[in-house]
């Protein structure tokens, strides 16, 4: 009988130690790799439902607004009722609509809002909006202060979808204590969103 070749015990032993360490240093690194996939994944949800609203805001006709919930994951979308929104809406000869019937833009009254118009964006688990920053401007500050005595010290300033393709220009910040955060940002003049990198904490 030939003696066949095997491994001993202890050669066996010392395989099973340098599989357990390389285990012990793979598994954590995994585990950033898919806790910086759901930061990429929530800066990236963001931008394309910034990208949505700026297109509904042109087919509607109408502001739109998107509200984040500081220390919380998530958005919520509204439209802005007033009686200037015709000024804006083109109707379907491409002409603007406003300036046929002769309304007046200085005029910013809230018709009506409604609560069921509302849609509520969720960000991945343990994503959470760690800051909005909105850029001022002079038709943005009427439509935040119409819109004021709807909002709690929990929602942001509002990020606005205008008719005519523009937007508010805004830096969104997502974060995880843990893994980082990611920043979001919308030029104002374009409607164009980039999403950074994850950046360390």
């Amino acid at each position: 009988m030939k003696n066949r070749p095997a491994f001993t015990l202890l050669e066996l032993l010392l395989t099973l130690a340098v599989l357990a360490a390389l285990t012990a240093v793979a598994i954590p690194q995994i585990g950033l790799l898919a806790g910086d996939r759901r930061l990429v994944r929530g800066g990236d949800l963001l931008r394309v439902e910034m990208t949505r609203l700026r297109v509904d805001a042109m087919r509607q006709g109408r502001v739109l607004m998107l509200e984040g919930m500081i220390e919380g994951n998530n958005f919520r979308a509204r439209p802005f009722y007033s009686a200037s929104d015709v000024t804006e809406a083109y109707d379907q000869t491409g002409s603007q609509s406003g300036l046929l019937n002769g309304a007046t833009q200085g005029v910013m009254t809230v018709i009506e809002q409604e609560s069921d118009s509302e849609d509520l964006i969720e960000l991945p688990e343990d994503i959470a909006v760690e800051s909005v920053g909105v850029v001022s401007a002079a038709r943005s500050m009427e439509i935040e202060q119409l819109t004021e005595s709807d909002r709690t010290d929990q929602w942001s300033r509002p990020i606005l979808f205008y008719p005519d393709g523009s937007t508010s220009t805004a830096v969104i910040t997502l974060n995880n204590p843990e893994l980082g955060r990611v920043i979001v940002k919308l030029r104002g003049i374009t409607g164009d969103v980039t999403v950074s990198e994850v950046l360390g904490l």
